[in-house]
């Protein structure tokens, strides 16, 4: 098997089941709000004095908040550049839903370099051929 196939295949895992579905597999029936998001790719500005910005690719502001978890939640929600999702009305719960999403990233992530050292024990290439198989699902960790 080459890098390339090995690529597709876990594409085609993650896919095909192994991922779940932000925000609503981890949402666990938490009173919930809707919020508006732009229909497009969003962007993660600097921390400017305590507050972070989100914008769409355009540069066009979307969000500013001193909350990191809140900016976190959004940008894993807007990943298929939804028009709408829903939020938790509390920030606690927003921040809970965040980690358990950050460690199921992180086992896929876990899982995806087990197979690549069984597969390619030889190889250096694990974080590139793992950031090319999340890059093509367009799954970030921030």
């Amino acid at each position: 098997m080459l890098e390339k196939d090995f690529v597709k295949i876990w594409v085609g895992k993650i896919k095909d089941g192994m991922l779940k579905n932000f925000p609503n597999d981890f949402l666990n029936e938490i009173p919930a709000g809707e919020i508006e998001l732009p229909g497009k790719m969003l962007i993660l500005g600097p921390e400017l004095f305590g507050a972070y910005e989100l914008t769409d690719s355009k540069g066009n502001p979307f969000l500013q908040t001193p909350d990191l978890y809140k900016i976190k939640y959004l940008l894993y929600a807007n990943r298929l550049t939804f028009l709408k999702t829903l939020i938790p009305l509390k920030e606690e719960q927003i921040t809970g839903a965040v980690k358990e999403y950050e460690k199921h990233i992180d086992s896929l992530v876990s899982l995806v370099e087990k197979d690549f050292k069984v597969n390619f024990p030889d190889s250096k290439n694990v974080h590139s051929v793992s950031n090319q198989i999340f890059g093509t699902l367009n799954l970030q960790r921030y």
